[in-house]
């Protein structure tokens, strides 16, 4: 046993290296280029266009398939925008999910739940890629292989692996140019956003843990998972207030919304659903439907979803 623990040190050792380099360029470089995102058999493309400067990190994401829908990153600032519906989403926070996916810079943490190591040379986007392999040492968790660009270290494609090591979700730069400096029109969407119904989320209604006494209890997590974020917030599809909890061991993440059931009640999802890799579990508890959703297995999300308690406060 000893040996096989100095085994998984020297392969995350070797892995650590890469993964610094990798979490510096997604944050450092001026790039523009394609790439597409799959899951279910079904592929996207996106145009992106990101940049940095002394003023901050900015990014936009515009979707390739007809729908005009362009996502606006300027530092914590993100606006989405859609024209099929005219309306304009913008929320001051870390978005549901970036592109080109992040992951942590320091594994050591994750040791005790997946065993990360250097698998050989690739080319992706015509670029020189070294493949790195995440797999998890249970069944609550994803496995991922990652190829990550020789020269800058920049993330060019990923697959997100199953219980049955086959990839339910791939993201992959088909086209990347590397710029000294991005335009400030190539950040601009292309739409005129006049006639669009604003919604912006009220940072006054969002409140963390430390701010407001919860009746509601998460009892049961899969190793290595913690609270990573709690608030309740106003979404513009829901007349409630929901309580929107986030759950993660440094690689995976799992969301927890709990709202007052209304009178569209019958809309809200009772039992396992799937979309790709994402699972989601729903349940009524007290009046209230708890709903868990992430990128884990079902039996995650079960797990999670069934352990949630309404306990008042003494």
């Amino acid at each position: 046993m000893v040996l096989l623990q100095g085994a998984w040190a020297s392969e995350t050792d070797e892995v650590q290296p890469w993964l610094e380099k990798m979490h510096e360029a997604a944050h450092m470089l001026n790039y523009e280029g394609t790439f597409v995102y799959g899951q279910q058999g079904q592929l996207s493309s996106i145009r992106i266009i990101h940049s940095v400067t002394e003023t901050g990190e900015r990014e936009r994401l515009v979707a390739m398939d007809g729908s005009g829908r362009e996502v606006l990153r300027d530092g914590d600032r993100v606006t989405c925008i859609y024209p099929d519906s005219q309306s304009v989403m913008v929320e001051k926070s870390r978005p549901r999910a970036k592109f080109p996916p992040t992951f942590p810079v320091k594994v050591g943490a994750l040791d005790n739940f997946y065993r990360l190591s250097l698998a050989g040379k690739d080319k992706v986007a015509g670029e020189p890629a070294q493949k790195i392999l995440i797999r998890p040492r249970d069944n609550l968790r994803y496995g991922h292989a990652l190829w990550v660009h020789e020269k800058t270290g920049l993330l060019l494609k990923t697959e997100l692996l199953n219980e049955d090591n086959r990839p339910v979700e791939q993201f992959m730069f088909t086209q990347i140019i590397f710029m000294d400096e991005i335009p400030e029109e190539a950040l601009q969407a292309d739409i005129n956003k006049e006639n669009f119904t604003w919604y912006e989320v009220d940072e006054t209604r969002q409140q963390t843990e430390n701010d407001r006494n919860t009746p509601w209890q998460v009892t049961e997590l899969p190793s290595g998972f913690e609270q990573d974020m709690t608030r309740m917030h106003q979404i513009p599809t829901s007349i409630m207030p929901v309580e929107h909890r986030v759950y993660s061991d440094g690689l995976a993440s799992v969301s927890v919304f709990i709202e007052e059931n209304d009178d569209k009640d019958e809309d809200n999802l009772f039992g396992g659903s799937h979309m790709g890799a994402v699972n989601a579990h729903g349940r009524t508890l007290n009046g209230y439907h708890v709903t868990v959703v992430g990128e884990v297995p079902h039996e995650t999300v079960k797990m999670i979803g069934e352990s949630v308690e309404y306990r008042e406060s003494p």
